[in-house]
C-alpha cells in the first residue's frame, strides 16, 4: 500500500523563477514580433546565422579569471573544459569569424534570433532565459557601419509600433578617458563605467555611493572602485553635460576632455556618426549623445547604443550594443573590427504588454471548417484543402463535441473570423454556408466561389 501512494505521489507542475511559459495568446503576437524585425533586418542586407546554445566555457569567458557574469554552466566536460550556456549571441559570432574565417567573406552582416541565459537575480521584464534577435557588422571600421545599426534600432522600433523611445548613444574611448579627467587609476576604470552603467535603474545617489565603496555590492563578485569625492564629483560633472543639440554636447566634452587623446578620438567618431545617422534619415528626435550610457560588458571598444523606451523607464534598455573591435581576436591573430546590436525580445515584449500595446490572439486560424456530421467528413477535408491551398490558414474542428452550436460557441471562443458550416445536405448540394463571425452575417454559397467569398469576407 505504501509503495502504491509512492507511486501515486504527483510533481507539482511549476514553473522555475526568473523563466517564462508563452501560451498561444502570447506566443502569437511574439512570433509576429520576430517577423517584423526579421523583415527589418533583411531589408537592410543582413544574412541569417545559427550557432548551438552550448559553448566552451573559456569560449564564454575569455579565458579570464575574474569573469564576472554569472553564466549557467553544466557538468558536461569537453577536454578539460565545461560547457556552458551561452550568455548572448555576440561571442559565438566572434567565435565563428574566427573558427571560419576562410569561408566568411567580410563585411559580413549577420542576423540571427535564439534563446541566451544568464543567471542572475530576475527582476521586470529581466529573465534568467530570453531571446535575442541580433544585428551584427563583421569587417568594417567605418563609422557609417555604426550608424546603419542606428538606422536599424530606429527602423525596428518604429516597424513594431513603439513610439515613445529614445536611441541614445555614446562612445567608450570617450568613457576610457574618463580616468584621466577625473584622476583616479585607470585600472579602476571598468568597475566604475560597471557602475555608471546602472544610473538609469538605480539613480545617482546609489551610484555615487557604489562608486566610493570598496565592498561588494548585492549581485556583484567584485568591490567598488574607492574613489574619492572629489573623483565622483568629477565624473557627476561630466555626466551631467547638456547642449541643445548633438553637437553642443560634443562641443562641450571636448572643452572638459580635450587632453585626452582617447575621448577627442571618441568624439570624432561620434561626430562622424552624427553625419551618417542624419544621411540614414533617422531623425534627431529620435536619438540623442547621452554621456551616461555605458554599457557593462567589457569588450566595447567604440560607439555604444542603448534603446529606451520613455513610458517605462524602468525596464532599461531593449536594444542595445555597440563596436567591438578587439572580441575576435580572443580566438586568432585576427583584427576584425565589428559593430551590432541587439533586441531583448523578451524584455521588449514584456514592457509592450504593460503598455497595452499588443494585439493578443488566441487562433492563427482564419476559417474554421465546422464537422457536425459524420457523412460530411471529407466534403468537410476538401474544403480545407482547397482553403489552405491558397494560402488562407484554416482549422477543421477536431473535437468531441458534435453538436453545431457548441462547435460554433467554440468557434466564437477561438476567435476565428469566418466559420464554414458544411453537414450531409451541403455536401449533397455542393454548397457550403458562410458566417462572418465579427458582424453575425451568413450566406450560402456555391463550393466553387469560396475562395472569393472568403477573401471578400476577410477583407471587410
Amino acid at each position: 500500500m505504501k509503495e502504491m501512494k509512492k507511486k501515486d505521489k504527483k510533481i507539482v507542475p511549476e514553473l522555475a523563477s526568473g523563466l517564462r511559459d508563452y501560451l498561444p495568446g502570447d506566443m502569437i503576437p511574439r512570433q509576429g514580433m520576430f517577423d517584423i524585425i526579421r523583415k527589418v533586418f533583411e531589408r537592410f542586407g543582413f544574412v541569417p546565422l545559427g550557432t548551438p546554445a552550448l559553448e566552451i566555457e573559456s569560449i564564454l569567458t575569455g579565458g579570464d579569471p575574474s569573469f564576472r557574469m554569472n553564466i549557467f554552466k553544466t557538468n558536461v566536460r569537453m577536454g578539460y573544459d565545461k560547457l556552458s550556456l551561452r550568455f548572448d549571441l555576440t561571442v559565438p559570432l566572434a567565435r565563428v569569424i574566427a573558427q571560419y574565417q576562410n569561408d566568411i567573406k567580410k563585411p559580413f552582416k549577420r542576423y540571427q534570433v535564439g534563446p541566451v541565459w544568464r543567471a542572475e537575480k530576475p527582476q521586470a521584464g529581466r529573465y534568467r532565459e530570453f531571446f535575442q534577435f541580433d544585428a551584427d557588422i563583421v569587417g568594417s571600421s567605418s563609422m557609417m557601419a555604426d550608424a546603419e545599426i542606428i538606422a536599424i534600432m530606429y527602423a525596428t522600433m518604429i516597424a513594431l509600433g513603439v513610439e515613445n523611445f529614445k536611441v541614445r548613444v555614446n562612445n567608450r574611448k570617450i568613457l576610457n578617458g574618463l580616468a584621466e579627467y577625473a584622476g583616479y587609476s585607470s585600472e579602476k576604470n571598468i568597475d566604475v563605467l560597471r557602475i555608471i552603467d546602472k544610473l538609469d535603474k538605480q539613480g545617482w545617489s546609489a551610484v555615487r555611493e557604489e562608486l566610493m565603496s570598496t565592498t561588494i555590492a548585492e549581485g556583484e563578485e567584485r568591490g567598488g572602485p574607492g574613489l574619492s569625492s572629489q573623483e565622483v564629483d568629477s565624473i557627476k560633472g561630466f555626466l551631467d553635460l547638456r547642449g541643445n543639440t548633438q553637437e553642443e554636447i560634443l562641443s562641450e566634452v571636448l572643452k572638459l576632455m580635450r587632453s585626452s587623446p582617447s575621448a577627442k578620438e571618441g568624439i570624432e567618431e561620434l561626430s562622424e556618426v552624427l553625419r551618417n545617422v542624419r544621411a540614414l534619415g533617422v531623425p534627431d528626435d529620435a536619438w540623442m549623445i547621452d554621456l551616461s550610457v555605458a554599457r557593462g560588458l567589457g569588450y566595447y571598444t567604440g560607439p555604444v547604443f542603448e534603446t529606451t523606451l520613455l513610458d517605462l523607464p524602468e525596464y532599461g534598455s531593449v536594444f542595445s550594443g555597440g563596436r567591438y573591435d578587439d572580441l575576435v581576436e580572443r580566438f586568432s591573430n585576427l583584427s576584425v573590427p565589428a559593430t551590432g546590436a541587439s533586441v531583448g525580445v523578451d524584455r521588449l515584449f514584456a514592457a509592450l504588454e504593460k503598455l497595452g500595446r499588443l494585439k493578443k490572439k488566441k487562433s492563427i486560424a482564419q476559417v474554421m471548417v465546422l464537422n457536425f456530421d459524420s457523412s460530411a467528413e471529407q466534403y468537410v477535408q476538401e474544403i480545407a484543402f482547397i482553403l489552405r491551398s491558397a494560402n488562407i490558414p484554416t482549422e477543421v474542428y477536431l473535437g468531441n463535441e458534435k453538436k453545431l452550436r457548441d462547435q460554433l460557441g467554440f468557434a466564437k471562443t477561438s476567435e476565428v473570423p469566418v466559420v464554414i458550416i458544411a453537414g450531409g445536405d451541403e455536401a449533397e448540394k455542393g454548397i457550403v454556408q458562410v458566417k462572418d463571425m465579427r458582424k453575425g452575417k451568413q450566406e450560402t454559397i456555391d463550393k466553387s466561389k469560396i475562395l472569393d467569398i472568403i477573401n471578400s469576407v476577410l477583407s471587410r
